[in-house]
């Protein structure tokens, strides 16, 4: 099955559902959300992960963050934290 575009599920949601389903319908259905101290600490310590200006090369390293990521057959999308690509011989 191929997933159209409105229908795709966010990633982060895989692991609120695998926590507690009905905290996954509230987020992700219900729309109902509050942030609180761990969820802005949270915020916080991730901020360069989320950063996609912020690319590095390492040899032949290359280090992307907030890397964009989909998949139709899935039914996915979201944003990786950070992503190492190498190159290999």
């Amino acid at each position: 099955m191929i997933y159209c575009e409105e229908d795709l599920l966010p990633l982060s949601g895989l692991q609120h559902f695998a926590f507690c389903r009905r905290q996954w319908a509230l987020i992700h259905l219900e729309q109902q959300w509050e942030e609180n101290l761990r969820t802005v600490e949270g915020s916080l310590l991730h901020s360069r992960a989320h950063d996609a200006s912020l690319r590095e090369r390492r040899g032949d390293l290359l280090i992307l963050r907030s890397l964009p990521v989909v998949s139709y057959g899935l039914g996915l999308s979201g944003q990786c934290d950070v992503v190492e690509f190498r190159v290999s011989p």
